[in-house]
């Protein structure tokens, strides 16, 4: 039996024994406890999200709650934004987020890396599909059509989620059978030779409506910046069956396959940012030095079940199990770091490589919710465990140096016999990671009239087995206790304000350039005081926060030697605010700002500001109803400067994007048309050329307009 088959049956046979454990302790036991529910009335806190603002999430504390009440910061984005503003990506569906930065690298859009609360380069959050790890340690990308809705958590959030950055992390929701019986397809054409294809379908299987299903799919291709083409099919089928009134089990499956999935490379400083010393800017489309040669290849697997059992009174047991698998592949002649391998910034060296990752993941939990009452304070209590294998292995070669000469003022394009002479024999390697973390926790939300105090703990043992070309190798075997505490107290006019304190842990999972396992865990801490006020009828929400994060051990690249390295501590704090829903029947908005100060707070760069991370944004939508008919809208986005280098020697310029939208309900002007509607959106609506962030001198140019104009059919 190899180790991942072992491990999922050892997983399986935890998690549902105490599943059978635990089912006829609280049938039976009753004393002290009361049957208290909490119910939503238009999202479960991770179902369908009606119009701009969610009512609730689940995403922060892990149970069902209102977000007016969530003393975190949460930002939600639900279908009907992302179909308005024409989203085609995770990434590009948060941009009106505040504090959230899904597309340093503009163009090159092979992955969705995230940057939150002014945490940059290599502090990537991660993301986790409904509720489980998703896409850990290699580049993983999924598809906005199959999501429901997308949860942006601020801060630290170990408590519920285990190994986290103090940044926050990204909760995506994927579409499940509903209680409604509905199918929709679409199709799509746009700018760049954009075309797509999708349908989503459920309904019931059987009279008494106890077997539903809900089958989600989508192709689509485009034509990329830089003579790159793009294409994706995922197929996403799910059926639940509701076993008994108390009982509901959800199967979820999902394929994925990516022949073309997009560009990765990088352009010089010099040449994209500033002009070259022969004054050439580069043009706007060029994003590779061998587009006939350069290939990305990506395929997405996955299978899991959800099960949820009322225990009684009030009581209820959920657990989840997935296993996803994830190769992808990348072929591409790239260019060395002009500062360090090139003869002047007009003239620099590229080199060949190859590189192939895959990555295995199977993700575990089991939690009991419920209430009880101890004389005037009602407890909302979760107890749970979780599990996490992950094993990521990857291989590398690249050709020298020193072999080829690019030239900005000659173009001159390698051939393919040039490509060929790039000999992967420079530099290779193997490595695999190999981590495996169990951790249990527990919350008590305590009410008390209208103050709320939440505290949580948890308890990760983790170990992470890394290898290097087979032979070098170390074990990290860590084990920490992370925790959150909140006050909050809601007001006679329906303000919320809060305190919050929460930590976070990380243990590194890779070995340091010798080989060795040398680098100790990064955690993470932050303080937050914000403010939640919603209207009467839950359509709009204003959310506001003052953060301090502090993050310890940080890894990266050292921008001269390109080693790894561990500094010491970086800092981030700054304040946010964002306004999003109904103002009227017909007027809905999206507003956000953000402003921090993210800085090295240790080592020669101290009082620097972190690598790539923009400290001041600012975006607002704006989308009107003109009947029933018709619906407009336009949206401006803001994103100030960035720092290229630790050093802040080298500058990203800030930008401003506007993009702009148009919605019409066939039905409502021919009845003959009833279901029919159709979209029009425009990202980019001035065809700005902006630079979206530098790392060192590699830099990337933000996608220039673009256009979907859809169709659907309802019924």
């Amino acid at each position: 039996m190899t180790k991942m088959k072992r491990g999922l049956t050892l997983t399986l046979a935890g998690l549902m024994a105490s599943t059978a454990i635990v089912s006829p302790l609280f049938a039976e036991q009753t004393i002290g406890l009361e049957p208290i529910l909490i119910s939503l009335d238009s999202d479960n806190g991770n179902g369908p999200v009606e119009g701009y603002a969610a009512e609730g999430s689940t995403s922060a504390t892990g149970t069902n709650l209102e977000l007016v009440e969530t003393p975190v910061t949460v930002n939600v984005i639900g279908q009907e934004q992302m179909e308005d503003q024409g989203a085609t990506s995770v990434g590009e569906a948060l941009r009106y987020t505040a504090g959230v930065s899904a597309e340093y690298r503009g163009s090159s859009n092979l992955s969705d890396e995230t940057q939150v609360r002014g945490f940059g380069d290599r502090t990537f959050v991660p993301t986790f599909l409904d509720g489980l790890s998703f896409g850990r340690g290699i580049h993983a990308q999924l598809d906005p059509f199959y999501l429901e809705r997308i949860d942006v958590v601020k801060g630290p959030n170990s408590v519920a989620y285990g190994q986290v950055t103090p940044g926050g992390l990204i909760a995506m929701t994927s579409k499940k059978p509903t209680d409604g019986e509905s199918n929709r397809v679409e199709v799509a054409v746009g700018s760049d030779e954009y075309m797509r294809f999708s349908g989503d379908f459920q309904g019931a299987l059987d009279d008494e409506g106890r077997l539903t299903y809900r089958f989600v799919g989508s192709a689509w291709q485009k034509n990329l910046q830089g003579d790159f083409d793009q294409n994706r099919f995922f197929i996403a089928p799910s059926l639940e069956w509701a076993v008994s009134d108390a009982t509901k089990v959800t199967v979820t499956a999902l394929y994925q396959n990516e022949p073309d999935a997009g560009n990765r490379g990088f352009m010089p400083y010099y040449g994209i940012v500033e002009p070259t010393e022969d004054g050439i800017l580069l043009d706007d489309d060029f994003q590779s030095y061998a587009p006939d040669y350069d290939s990305v290849e990506r395929e997405t697997k996955s299978v899991g079940y959800e099960i949820e059992h009322e225990l009684g009174n009030g009581w209820k047991l959920d657990h989840s199990l997935r296993y996803t698998e994830l190769e992808i592949s990348q072929t591409q002649v790239g260019m060395w770091d002009p500062v360090n391998y090139g003869t002047d910034d007009s003239d620099f060296y590229l080199y060949r490589f190859l590189s192939e990752d895959s990555a295995k993941t199977l993700a575990g939990d089991v939690n009991i919710t419920g209430q009880m009452q101890t004389g005037a304070l009602t407890h909302d209590l979760t107890f749970g465990m979780d599990y996490l294998k992950n094993e990521v292995d990857s291989s590398y070669a690249r050709s020298a140096t020193d072999l080829y000469v690019f030239s900005v003022v000659d173009m001159n394009y390698p051939t393919a016999s040039d490509i060929a002479a790039m000999t992967l024999d420079a530099y290779s390697y193997t490595s695999t990671s190999d981590l495996t973390q169990t951790g249990v926790y527990a919350q008590d939300r305590i009410t008390f009239g209208d103050w709320a105090l939440l505290v949580g703990g948890r308890y990760d043992w983790t170990k992470t087995v890394a290898t290097w070309n087979g032979s070098s190798d170390g074990t990290y075997e860590d084990e920490a206790f992370t925790g959150r505490a909140a006050l909050s107290y809601t007001t006679a006019f329906g303000l919320v304000p809060y305190v919050s304190y929460a930590t976070s842990f990380e243990p590194v999972t890779s070995l340091d350039d010798n080989g060795e396992a040398t680098f100790k865990p990064t955690t993470g801490e932050q303080w937050e005081i914000g403010a939640k006020w919603q209207s009467a009828d839950k359509r709009f929400l204003v959310s506001a926060a003052y953060f301090d994060i502090t993050k310890k051990n940080i890894t990266e690249s050292d921008p001269v030697t390109d080693e790894t390295v561990q500094i010491g501590e970086i800092r981030s704090k700054g304040f946010e605010i964002e306004a999003r829903g109904e103002l009227t029947d017909r007027l809905s908005i999206i507003g956000s700002y953000f402003n921090a100060d993210a800085t090295y707070e240790s080592g020669d760069d101290k009082g620097n500001t972190f690598t790539a991370v923009p400290t001041e944004q600012a975006a607002l939508w704006v989308k009107y109803a003109v009947n029933d008919a018709f619906d407009v809208s336009l949206g401006a986005r803001y994103t100030g400067s960035s720092y290229a280098n630790s050093a802040n020697t080298l500058s990203v310029p800030s930008y401003t994007l506007f993009d702009a939208g148009l919605g019409i309900d066939l039905g409502e002007i021919w009845q003959s048309a009833e279901g029919v509607s159709a979209n029009l959106s425009i990202q980019n609506l001035t065809d700005e050329r902006y630079v979206a962030s530098c790392v060192r001198s590699y830099c990337w140019l933000g996608e220039g307009r673009n256009f979907q104009a859809s169709i659907s059919y309802e019924w």
